[in-house]
């Protein structure tokens, strides 16, 4: 079933999220005309407890429901990928 509605709703994704991936953010954003969609770069599932920018954005949301300031999201670009080998024990 898919939900429609005309409330203004904010819908944050993370590039990185192996759970709900990105683009069921801009899917579910087709039938909730008074969205915004926004993608933060590099970050998994818990979007807004790691990214300022998306915390800011939310900020901006429930200040404006129908006219969030998304703009930090656009310079966002992941962090260089990077694994920290294991100290080897003797």
């Amino acid at each position: 079933m898919t939900t429609r509605s005309t409330v203004p709703a904010l819908i944050v994704s993370g590039s990185f999220d192996a759970k709900t991936g990105a683009s069921w953010g801009r899917y579910t954003a087709r039938t909730l005309p008074r969205s915004t969609a926004v993608l933060i770069p590099g970050i998994g599932h818990w979007v807004v407890p790691q990214s300022p920018c998306a915390q800011s954005v939310l900020a901006s949301f429930l200040a404006r429901p129908t006219a969030p300031d998304t703009t930090c999201a656009a310079g966002l670009t992941p962090q260089p990928f990077t694994i920290t080998p294991e100290p080897e024990t003797a």
